[in-house]
């Protein structure tokens, strides 16, 4: 190793610690680069040699905890458990995520350097703040069964290709460099160290969606009309809150999407009376509820069997408090704190409801019809549909319709319900607008036992105010709804 001279003054020593790191790293980590750079230009430079080797070679077992103080923070401690398993020291019931935990033990049992820089700790000790030294990026203490321990210290970044980092360990007198792999491994934040759950939320088998402000009052609500196995589920969801009238199917399948999306970000806190008060969700500005009816979920595997989990009947609670800056909020769920974008949570944190409202007076698929009436003027007719019976082993079942008893063109039925299920509102009625009572009803039964209301009212003698089960919020100019067909020929 070649012997550095001393330099009287602070400013030539550090012009010669930054040539000595800088040399060494770029050309092969030695402080024998001095020669390397005094070669003729036309000698061949040799290939580049590997001065890399192990600091800590250690088996896994042998690791009894893992202390870790970063920069500017407080010190953290994780313990071993005989599974192999690390868990925080002194509070938590919670074990480190595998991947986590396998890289920090792993670094602590197995520390490679890429080179050693000096072994003359003369060359840096009085320039620590140089190399990042001073006050290290991070400091890691391991403990072991046979009593001893070791502490590393990772500096700087050395700034070079090879993107190495400056290490030095208690007791050993040599500087290090070490890859940022490694510094990665052992720099870790303890809010990546807890595992994340993920809020179960199962699309298929949501029948409410509720969304709640800070006093607790309802600012939203979906609630499904029946039973989550009706064929016709999807068209049966109510906008209960601000307002009330049907959801729109596509609106509802991609808010039930979104709420089976919801994933939570990072660990924070637990959800101690301090915690809570400190991030917001003492009394939270939001809070979320998932709820989910009783049913079945299949999944297919890789081997293609199909498999069938059953699930109780249960509740979702997301609450949200502060925004800890301008892309993500504190989240509760369950007994512990996280943070979750406003991306993900803003679906359900500022809901359009108007945009969930079904803008068809007609929401009840031909497939799920059982009958339709339809009063005015008097009137009843009654469109009744039943299957009809095979004429033979081969032939395929049809339906047919009766009206007021008698059969017609079952085709023609359907071209015409085709139709009146792509009529489209006119607009929103104005605030204040009233109108007279309804001259026309149509009543749809479905297969499923479901009852769906549309009434007709007079508004402004050009448009018709439409009374969908119960609720008016649309027009529909005259004429609008298309007809039926009439009577047998």
């Amino acid at each position: 190793m070649q012997k550095v001279e001393r330099k009287s003054h602070r400013e030539g020593k550090r012009r010669k610690l930054w040539w000595l790191a800088g040399a060494a790293l770029l050309l092969a980590g030695s402080v024998t680069a001095a020669v390397q750079l005094n070669r003729p230009a036309k000698e061949e430079i040799p290939a580049h040699e590997d001065h890399g080797g192990l600091l800590i070679a250690r088996e896994a077992e042998e690791l009894v905890s893992v202390t870790v103080q970063r920069k500017g923070e407080k010190a953290w401690t994780l313990i071993r458990t005989e599974n192999g398993e690390l868990m925080p020291e002194g509070g938590g019931d919670w074990t480190v995520s595998e991947s986590q935990g396998e890289r920090l033990q792993e670094g602590m049992t197995q520390l490679r350097y890429e080179d050693i820089l000096t072994e003359d700790p003369e060359v840096y000790r009085e320039s620590m703040e140089e190399f990042g030294l001073a006050e290290p990026r991070v400091t890691v203490t391991g403990r072991y069964t046979d009593g001893r321990e070791t502490t590393v210290h990772i500096g700087n970044d050395a700034g070079l290709e090879e993107g190495w980092y400056y290490l030095t360990a208690d007791g050993d007198d040599r500087l290090y460099a070490v890859s940022s792999g490694m510094a990665e491994d052992l720099d870790m934040e303890y809010s990546l160290l807890h595992p994340v759950p993920r809020p179960e939320i199962l699309a298929s088998l949501l029948d409410r969606i509720t969304i709640r402000d800070g006093k607790g009052e309802i600012i939203a609500e979906w609630r499904l009309q029946g039973k989550i196995s009706d064929r016709d589920a999807g068209v049966n969801w109510l906008i209960t809150a601000p307002i009330t009238c049907p959801a729109d199917e596509e609106a509802m399948e991609k808010l039930r999407k979104s709420a089976e999306d919801l994933r939570l970000g990072v660990y924070t806190a637990p959800a101690t009376e301090e915690n809570l008060e400190n991030y917001g969700l003492a009394e939270p500005r939001r809070t979320l509820e998932f709820h989910m009816a009783a049913g079945s979920t299949g999944t297919v595997s890789d081997s293609g069997v199909y498999n069938v989990t059953d699930h109780e009947e249960r509740t979702v609670v997301l609450a949200i408090g502060k925004s800890p800056d301008e892309l993500a909020d504190y989240v509760r769920y369950g007994e512990e704190i996280f943070t979750v974008t406003h991306f993900t949570l803003g679906s359900f944190t500022d809901p359009d409801v108007m945009n969930s409202a079904a803008r068809y007076p007609v929401l009840t698929p031909l497939n799920s019809l059982e009958s339709l009436t339809v009063e005015e003027n008097g009137e009843t007719t009654e469109y009744l549909l039943r299957e009809a019976e095979k004429g033979g082993e081969d032939e395929e079942a049809s339906r047919i319709c009766l009206r007021n008893g008698e059969i017609i063109d079952f085709s023609a039925f359907e071209a015409d319900y085709d139709r009146l299920l792509t009529v489209t509102y006119s607009g929103i009625l104005p605030e204040g607008a009233t109108w007279k009572e309804p001259y026309k009803k149509y009543t749809f039964r479905t297969l499923s036992g479901g009852t769906h209301t549309v009434s007709l009212s007079d508004w402004d003698g050009i448009h018709d105010a439409v009374t969908a089960d119960g609720s008016t919020i649309f027009y529909l100019i005259r004429g609008g709804m298309t007809d039926l067909p009439g009577p047998p020929q």
